[in-house]
């Protein structure tokens, strides 16, 4: 039993010394660690838009706020009507991440929920980037 311990042990260190490189200070700092005052997203990460360019976003997401009060048979008539589906729901305020299941573009589906006297208002799920 042991025996066990101090072989558990060992593996924990060794995999912890594998992590570990020298900054050029001389300094141990774990690999691909973010340095001090860094943060850094890889996931949905991309480069700045250009000036006048609009930001990009997810394609084939919308984030659609609908009104207080509105109840689930209303937001399930409007999801079917423009072949949406919820993949995460904020209760408060009453917002949706929807993915679009058919072939229409985020444009248009935007354009079309902003019709529903419902929604709040409708937009892309922009991807955002933190420096």
């Amino acid at each position: 039993m042991k025996t066990m311990i101090v072989v558990k042990y060992i593996i924990l260190l060794l995999a912890v010394f594998s992590c570990v490189q020298s900054d050029p200070a001389g300094k141990k700092v774990l690999k691909n660690a973010p340095q001090s005052g860094e943060i850094t997203i890889k996931e949905n990460a991309h480069p700045e838009p250009s000036p006048g360019q609009r930001p990009s976003y997810v394609p084939g997401q919308v984030l659609v706020k609908f009104k207080d009060g509105v109840d689930e048979q209303s937001i399930q008539t409007i999801k079917e009507a423009l072949s949406l589906e919820s993949i995460r729901v904020v209760r408060r305020p009453n917002l949706f991440l929807m993915r679009i299941v058919s072939e229409s573009s985020v444009e248009a589906v935007i354009e079309r929920l902003r019709d529903f006297s419902e929604v709040s208002y409708a937009e892309p799920n922009y991807r955002v980037t933190v420096q």
